[in-house]
């Protein structure tokens, strides 16, 4: 038994020549390309926030006036001329830790040794709350207590510092406690 092949001649099944794809210039390559690292360098200036400021933490002191003094006032010309330029307002609000960090580790040597002790440590916080650098103010005396409270404060995450509503860079100082029990 043999099979025949008709071949259908109808118009729409009808097959057309392949034709060889359309080459594509190299400067319409070169324009799409700029194009997409223009785009992408404006979106990036539009998503990156403007570089953070630091700001100081610590409270200024208020200035203190000196009681009066009768005296018999100087010639203007031997007066040294002062101006007093106002102190910057600390941040609305100061960062500080999250609740929800991890407490240090406890070296299992000092604890062994009953050794205990308070290590100031400085971080630098960025707006989003991410320490940057940190390092030892005030050492507690034992090496492996201060290597224990930088390591975990390097991990802490912080609620960033607020001057003017918006987040800032800021320094703060944060007492890591280590008690023996």
């Amino acid at each position: 038994m043999s099979t025949v092949h008709y071949q259908d001649t109808t118009p729409e099944h009808a097959q057309e020549p392949l034709q060889a794809p359309r080459r594509v210039s190299p400067v319409a390559w070169l324009l799409l390309a700029l194009l997409v690292i223009a785009a992408g360098a404006w979106w990036l200036g539009r998503v990156q926030p403007a570089s953070p400021t630091l700001v100081d933490t610590s409270t200024p002191l208020p200035a203190t006036q000196p009681a009066p003094v009768a005296t018999t006032p100087a010639p203007v010309a031997d007066k040294p001329v002062t101006r007093r330029t106002p102190a910057s307002p600390p941040p609305a609000r100061a960062a500080r830790p999250l609740a929800s960090n991890a407490q240090p580790k406890y070296p299992a040597a000092a604890l062994r040794s009953g050794i205990g002790g308070t290590v100031l440590v400085r971080a630098n916080v960025s707006a989003y709350g991410v320490p940057a650098d940190v390092d030892i103010v005030k050492r507690s005396g034992n090496r492996d207590l201060d290597r224990a409270a930088v390591n975990a404060v390097r991990h802490w995450r912080f609620e960033p510092a607020q001057a003017n509503g918006k987040r800032v860079a800021s320094l703060v100082q944060v007492p890591v406690e280590f008690k023996p029990m």
